[in-house]
C-alpha cells in the first residue's frame, strides 16, 4: 500500500498554489519534487485527479508539472476524501467484556485488560475457587480456608483477600465491588451481557 501521507502532501501543495492565485488560472507550474513520492507516482495521482476531471490535462516539462484548469474545490474535496479514508479508525471485532481467570497466570481479564493476581496467596486461591462456580452462586469460606496457609494468616484473611482483590479489579478493570461477603460466604456480583 503507498504511503498516503506523501500523496496528500501532493495535493496540499497543488491546493496551496491554487490558493495564492486571485482567480483560478488556466495554467499552474507545480514542482515535481517531493521526496519519497516518485515522478511516476505523481503522475498516476494527476491522472487520477484528470479521470475525475478535477484538471483537464498535464505534462511533464523541464522539472515541472504544467497542469491545465484545475478544479480548486474538486482538488480540495478529492484531498478530504483521502484523508478521511485515511484517518479512519480500523474496524475490530467484538470486544469480549467477558471476565476469566487463568488459573496458570493468575491474571483476570476482560474485553484486553488485564488484572494480575499474585500466584499462590489467598487472593489467588480466593479468584481460582469463586470463578470456578457460575457467577452469583455463594461459596462458603470454608472451602477457601482448606486451600489457605492456616498457619501465616488470621481468622480473618478470606476477607481481607476478597477486599485486596476488589480492589486490584476496581483499579485495572473498573469494576465496583465485583466480590461481595454474605453470611461468611462470598459471591461475584457482576452481569454479564
Amino acid at each position: 500500500m503507498e504511503n498516503e501521507y506523501e500523496k496528500l502532501a501532493f495535493l496540499k501543495a497543488l491546493i496551496d498554489l491554487l490558493d495564492h492565485q486571485t482567480k483560478t488560472p488556466k495554467k499552474v507550474f507545480l514542482s515535481s519534487y517531493f521526496p519519497g513520492f516518485e515522478i511516476d507516482r505523481q503522475k498516476t495521482l494527476l491522472g487520477e485527479l484528470k479521470k475525475n476531471k478535477l484538471i483537464k490535462s498535464f505534462i511533464w516539462k523541464d522539472g515541472d508539472f504544467i497542469i491545465t484548469k484545475p478544479s480548486r474545490s474538486g482538488i480540495i474535496e478529492f484531498f478530504n476524501k483521502i484523508e478521511n479514508k485515511k484517518n479512519k479508525p480500523k474496524e475490530t471485532g467484538p470486544i469480549d467484556n467477558k471476565i476469566r481467570f487463568n488459573e496458570q497466570t493468575g491474571v483476570i481479564s476482560m474485553g484486553g485488560k488485564t488484572c494480575p493476581i499474585p500466584i499462590n496467596t489467598n487472593q489467588y486461591f480466593l479468584c481460582k475457587t469463586i470463578f470456578a462456580v457460575p457467577f452469583g452462586t455463594l461459596v462458603k469460606e470454608i472451602d477457601f480456608l482448606d486451600l489457605m496457609d492456616w498457619a501465616k494468616d488470621s481468622k480473618d484473611s478470606v476477607y481481607d483477600a476478597m477486599r485486596a482483590v476488589n480492589k486490584k479489579i476496581k483499579r485495572d478493570l473498573g469494576i465496583d465491588k465485583f466480590l461481595k461477603w454474605k453470611v461468611r460466604r462470598i459471591f461475584i456480583d457482576y452481569k454479564t451481557e
